[in-house]
Formats: C-alpha cells, sequence, structure tokens
C-alpha cells in the first residue's frame, strides 16, 4: 500500500504543468516602461518575426493636452513574387493624425488636372 501512495504522488508531481518562458510562446523581447511624467516605452519582438518599438509623450495642443506617439513595426510579407520581405513602418501619432512612412505603402498618382486645376483657381481667385 506504501507504495502504490508512492507511486501516485509520484506521478503527479510528473504531471503537474511546467513553467513556460515568454520564448515558449515566440516572444523574444517584451519591454516597457511608464515615467512620472506620462511618457511611455514599449517594444517587443516575434520568432514569426515582427517587432514592434514605440515611445509617447504627453504635449499640450491647444487648451488640451494629448499624447504624442511615434514608432515603428516591422513584419516579413510575401511580395509578388511569393518570396519573404522585411516591411518596416515608420509613423508618427500627433495632432496632425495617424503619418506612417514606409516604402511598403501604396503612392498616390500624379493629379493630371492639377495644373488645370491652379490656373482655375487663380483666375477665378482674382476676381
Amino acid at each position: 500500500m506504501k507504495y502504490l501512495v508512492l507511486v501516485a504522488l509520484l506521478a503527479v508531481a510528473a504531471a503537474r504543468p511546467q513553467e513556460k518562458t515568454l520564448a515558449d510562446y515566440g516572444i523574444l523581447r517584451m519591454d516597457a516602461s511608464t515615467n512620472e511624467d506620462g511618457s511611455f516605452q514599449y517594444s517587443y519582438e516575434t520568432a514569426d518575426p515582427s517587432a514592434q518599438d514605440v515611445s509617447g509623450q504627453q504635449k499640450q495642443i491647444g487648451e488640451d493636452v494629448g499624447s504624442v506617439q511615434q514608432g515603428t513595426y516591422s513584419f516579413t510579407a510575401k511580395d509578388e513574387n511569393g518570396q519573404d520581405v522585411q516591411v518596416t513602418v515608420n509613423w508618427v501619432a500627433d495632432e496632425n493624425g495617424f503619418q506612417p512612412q514606409s516604402d511598403a505603402l501604396p503612392k498616390a498618382p500624379e493629379d493630371p488636372n492639377a495644373a488645370a486645376q491652379a490656373a482655375a483657381y487663380a483666375k477665378f481667385s482674382a476676381l
């Protein structure tokens, strides 16, 4: 009987959940900090690979106080040939809105009527 109890206790001990690390979930790096003045920073990197780095601070915007942020994020995507390419987007978010910059973002075409519109605006504004 004593051996049966001992074997049962060993089986329960062996079956207990093992502690997992962030790397077990694919998180290679993760940092965050917040300061007393409201500024903050956080970042992470995953195994797939994707990453993000963000920082922000409080700013007087007109009569209000808001949070302005800047950062970058990256991820792997497929190009038109099915090859993996790293995409990186740098961005700012402030009183002018969200402003991303990246070679991966589409570019608006030139307005073929821009010169004619400017001339018409100038002509009718002078009246």
